[in-house]
């Protein structure tokens, strides 16, 4: 082993290019959505002058080092090492045991699969949302469009007037509600509103299937 490899390691690598190997992606003014909890808008920040990091969600932060302590739960020993094979610096004169490979191997399954998880998680809540839109915008259109125009109408209102008036504030509560959850309240709302959603999204696919059938038969 050098002198000081942990010296070294902060010396020779920067900060950014730790973050990139180990996938965080660094986005504008130094940011980052942090790889270490789940989040929408980015609370990770990247210090290019003292090659550190800190995430205001966390409430962490420190050297490469720290963060590959904290990303792959490592002990700082056992993080200066991986960074040293990782990047081929030769800092540690030795050869890890079958047993720290293995582990080491294990905490990178289980980060790729939380990794996966979290990102098919979020694809659910932005696909959720979108259709909470997609409902709304026809429901917006609805109220509008079918709304009585006298008196006389009133006795035979159209069935999605009804429909618009009936729901619109729920499903504008619920887009906004999804816009400012927290993590667990996503969750939650994953638990809670599955089969609602999956009846919006087969309403309005019969709702576009019928408009569809009336092109057809105009053309």
């Amino acid at each position: 082993m050098t002198a000081n490899p942990f010296e070294t390691i902060k010396e020779v690598l920067l900060i950014t290019d730790i973050l990139l190997f180990y996938g965080v992606e660094v986005k504008k003014q130094n940011k980052a959505l942090c790889p270490l909890h789940n989040e929408k808008s980015p609370s990770f920040t990247i210090y290019p002058r003292t090659n550190s990091w800190h995430c205001f969600g966390c409430g962490i932060g420190g050297t490469a080092i720290d963060f590959v302590m904290a990303y792959c739960g490592l002990d700082s020993l056992e993080a200066a090492k991986k960074i040293d094979m990782d990047f081929n610096l030769g800092l540690f004169d030795y050869k890890p045991t079958p047993e720290e490979l293995h582990r080491l191997k294990e905490q990178q399954a289980k980060r790729e699969v939380e990794k996966q998880l979290t990102k098919a998680f979020d694809d659910y809540i932005n696909k959720a949302f979108d259709l909470l839109c997609d409902y709304l915008r026809l429901l917006n259109d609805w109220k509008i469009t079918h709304a009585p125009k006298s008196i006389n109408e009133w006795d035979n209102i159209n069935a999605l007037f009804v429909e618009a008036c009936h729901k619109l504030d729920y499903i504008e509560h619920l887009t906004d509600f999804l816009i400012n959850a927290d993590t667990d309240e996503q969750i939650s709302f994953y638990q809670t509103h599955r089969e609602e959603l999956s009846n919006i999204a087969a309403r309005i696919k019969q709702h576009k299937d019928t408009n569809s059938g009336k092109t057809d038969k105009s053309a």
